[in-house]
């Protein structure tokens, strides 16, 4: 209950506000009169201006103005564009392991075979079989983890990828 009352009470106040703020708008409405003298001594100016330089352009009408006291915008203004040259720059080679097996045994020996040859490497774990990168371009050292890697019967293939 006193939760309705308070709703109701301010409701009314907020709709006696409403029409007071009506009624004051109705009867002071803007005139000329109730226009500060500097301000419509201005108006009259810019409308009598407005009516002998109808020719003008905007420049030539900021040119005519008689106080100058104003700043620029912008003294300064600076561009920079982040051009893209990937494509310029010299493509790495890389190899990717191509691995027949995906059960947890075949990719720990995997990851201690690649960990022994201190080859830093990229593993991305898919539907199918982990997708192996090596940051290496040596084909001799692929060479030795393949052959290290058929010692725990996990036969693999390099691929050569550019980057």
């Amino acid at each position: 209950m006193k939760k309705y009352l308070t709703i109701g009470i301010l409701s009314i106040l907020l709709l006696s506000l409403f029409v007071v703020v009506l009624v004051l708008i109705s009867k002071f409405k803007a005139n000329s009169d109730f226009i500060p003298e500097f301000a419509h001594n201005v108006s009259i100016e810019k409308e009598g201006q407005q009516k002998n330089n109808e020719d003008f352009t905007w420049q030539e009408e900021l040119a005519k103005w008689p106080s100058k006291n104003f700043t620029p915008a912008a003294e300064q203004f600076n561009l920079y564009v982040d051009v893209d040259t990937s494509d310029l720059k010299e493509k790495s080679k890389y190899y990717q392991l191509i691995v027949d097996k995906n059960d947890i045994y075949s990719v720990f020996c995997l990851k201690q075979t690649l960990k022994s040859f201190d080859v830093k490497y990229f593993l991305l774990k898919s539907s199918g079989s982990p997708e192996i990168f090596l940051d290496t371009d040596n084909k001799e050292l692929i060479d030795e983890i393949i052959k290290e890697l058929k010692k725990y019967k996990i036969s693999t293939q390099a691929k050569e990828i550019w980057l």
